[in-house]
């Protein structure tokens, strides 16, 4: 089953090679959402199988560097590959696990590249922001529907497992636990956002309606930490915008996000007077790891087989609930360091273009939106280093930073026309 989605990924990317570029591009932004927003064929974060999302992902990644555009080729992951490099043949005693962690980690980039790639063909094709805002719709819609299915006893897309166990009753939408939803929409949202200020109407309401329909999955599903972080996320969103227009659209978000926070306010009040289970005992279990080798680590995906040597409810399976000191632990905090440097540089980046106006603004102030949701979920959970959610992190921010690298098509289009106006008149271009 795996194989034949992998095939038929593959096989859709071919069929539309030969169109038109806008066509194409849809095409493939379409396949690659599915793989890596929609149904996440990823297993753990020490396994690694022939499935969907790995082979398109891959595919595109390829194609990227293989037409070795500047722009679409991961420079700022170097010193982590050869950090791991060096890790692999001198360092870490290759463990069970070991390998596959560390294709993952090479799947992220490979997610990196593709975003870059098709970021940069996103940016120089205006006709495509509309239909990526409908793909973005369409997605989300399909896991609110899902999602509300789910919530009256239909049994689709269900958990299982330990999982199923103590999540039921809970909505997961087509994921493998019901927090990964929040962490995948928070993550479209930053591409949804952006055209929420689009000059075109149409595609301005379509991707509103798309950012309100991601908060209703968020509110079924009752993650505490998902439900922090898309709250957190609209309020910034709307005191980062420019000052113009602040009586119009900036408080229409968080107005239509407290309607709807009212209406499950009971539900998410009982959500949050239950236990947060043991994180604080698997904070200190990893701390005491991270003591006793915090330069290296253990390994990619070694936390479970080395701490669980020490914890028995580690070695049950249950990471520590925090994925900067899990990475610290596995990585050391050099790897850790590294790990973290490109998403840093897309931040430092948002930061300073959060108050330009136009298309780069738009997705630096998105960015700058997600930092309090990433913080929120990542220090309270250890889901966004699985291997679905880290590929789609790595997908949006590199998609977002070729966003902001180039000046906006409306200044440069304001520009041309000026200098058509004065070579009529006589006057050269100044």
């Amino acid at each position: 089953m795996q194989g034949a989605w992998a095939l038929a990924g593959l096989l859709l990317i071919a069929a539309f090679l030969p169109a038109k570029p806008h066509v194409r591009l849809t095409a493939t932004l379409g396949v690659v959402l599915v793989v890596l927003a929609v149904f996440q064929t990823t297993g753990g974060r020490g396994s690694v199988s022939f499935t969907a999302s790995y082979v398109v992902v891959f595919a595109v990644a390829a194609i990227a560097l293989l037409r070795f555009r500047s722009e679409s080729t991961p420079w700022v992951f170097v010193p982590l590959l050869v950090y791991l490099a060096l890790g692999v043949f001198a360092v870490w005693d290759g463990g069970s696990g070991q390998s596959g962690g560390l294709i993952n980690i090479i799947f992220a980039v490979g997610a990196w590249t593709a975003g870059l790639f098709l970021g940069v063909l996103y940016r120089d094709n205006p006709k495509v922001e509309r239909r990526l805002v409908v793909l973005l719709l369409l997605l989300v819609t399909f896991e609110l529907v899902v999602c509300l299915l789910q919530s009256v006893g239909v049994d689709i897309f269900s958990v299982e497992g330990r999982t199923g166990e103590l999540e039921g009753g809970r909505s997961n939408g087509t994921y493998t636990h019901p927090s990964t939803i929040g962490k995948v929409l928070t993550l479209t949202a930053v591409l949804l956002l952006p055209s929420t200020r689009s000059r075109d109407g149409v595609t301005r309401r379509l991707a509103m309606s798309g950012f309100v329909i991601s908060i209703l999955p968020i509110l079924i599903s009752l993650s505490r930490a998902n439900l922090l972080a898309i709250g957190a996320m609209v309020l910034v969103w709307s005191f980062v915008q420019p000052r113009e227009k602040f009586f119009g659209r900036r408080f229409t978000l968080p107005a239509m996000f407290g309607v709807f926070t009212l209406v499950f306010l009971d539900t998410i009040f009982a959500r949050f007077q239950e236990s947060t289970g043991e994180r604080d005992h698997f904070m200190t279990v990893a701390l005491e790891q991270l003591a006793r080798d915090p330069w290296f680590g253990v390994g990619p995906a070694g936390y479970i087989r080395t701490v669980g040597q020490y914890d028995p409810l580690t070695a049950d399976g249950w990471p520590v609930h925090n994925i900067f000191v899990l990475q610290a632990v596995e990585l050391g905090i050099v790897g850790a360091a590294l790990f973290y440097l490109p998403f840093c540089v897309v931040l430092i980046r948002a930061f300073r273009f959060i108050r330009v106006p136009g298309r780069r603004g738009d997705f630096a102030r998105a960015i700058i939106a997600y930092l309090p949701a990433l913080i929120v979920i990542g220090w309270t959970g250890w889901g966004l280093l699985a291997p679905g959610a880290l590929a789609l992190m790595c997908f949006v921010f590199a998609f977002a930073y070729v966003q902001m690298k180039a000046p906006d098509r409306a200044s440069n289009d304001l520009r041309a026309l000026r200098v058509r106006a004065a070579i009529r008149s006589g006057e050269g271009p100044r």
